[in-house]
């Protein structure tokens, strides 16, 4: 192969590499996202969660939808702060033995925290996060029971991950996240207890800051969510 011939073929491996090593490089944590979310509680139905109704009661729970909101923020080098809240819906149905009524409960999640993020390629960018979570159910509603549900905790959470940039267009991402009030506690005198969840998630940037995001995170409380993430 002439010089000219391997100078033009080494531009255009440039000029295809360039999306993506510029993608790999720009801030992935200066960003709001917000969408729908649905998910599933496990165990509810096992524990001492839901109490009142003044005698022997049955629990079956479903699961439901409901909506998520989220953002991050650099503060200078690889460091950001990060946000994220989100609210699930809870089918409930309780029997007596010889009523069977349908309601519905609450479960809302959030968490704050730093995060430090670090290219290990052109295209992939490996991070960790630690935060403060909380976990809450609340409004409980079934008619004709006179059931509550004080469920509450916070504690301490972290997370690693990957990010990987597939195309110039569309990204991957992979986390393993620990939290401490992950799952319901099925006795003792805290609601909840540790978890630790895989989650992945995949986002495609079909506007110029704009892009359509999705993810599934499996754990005691599994959840699935789409939405849209504004990156500045």
């Amino acid at each position: 192969m002439s010089n000219q011939h391997k100078m033009l073929a080494l531009l255009v491996a440039a000029a295809l590499g360039a999306p993506l090593a510029a993608a790999a490089q720009e801030s992935r944590f200066n960003y709001v996202e917000g969408g729908i979310v649905a998910g599933f509680v496990n165990d509810v139905e096992t524990s001492d969660t839901v109490t009142g109704g003044g005698g022997p009661l049955e629990f079956e729970t479903d699961a439901g939808g409901g909506g998520f909101i989220g953002g991050a923020w650099e503060i200078g080098g690889n460091w950001h702060l990060f946000g994220e809240y989100g609210l699930v819906g809870q089918e409930l149905e309780v029997s007596d033995g010889v009523d069977t009524v349908e309601g519905e409960f609450d479960a809302v999640r959030w968490r704050v925290g730093v995060g430090y993020a670090r290219p290990i390629s052109d295209r992939t960018v490996f991070y960790g996060r630690l935060s403060f979570d909380s976990l809450e159910f609340k409004d409980l509603q079934v008619a004709g029971f006179d059931l509550d549900t004080d469920a509450d905790g916070t504690g301490v959470g972290g997370e690693l991950g990957l990010i990987w940039a597939a195309t110039p267009t569309i990204e991957l991402q992979g986390h393993l996240r620990y939290t401490s009030v992950g799952e319901v506690a099925d006795g003792g005198s805290d609601a909840f207890d540790a978890d630790l969840l895989v989650g992945v998630n995949g986002r495609w940037n079909f506007r110029p800051n704009l892009e359509l995001v999705t993810g599934y995170e499996l754990g005691k409380i599994t959840t699935w969510n789409l939405g849209l993430r504004y990156s500045f």
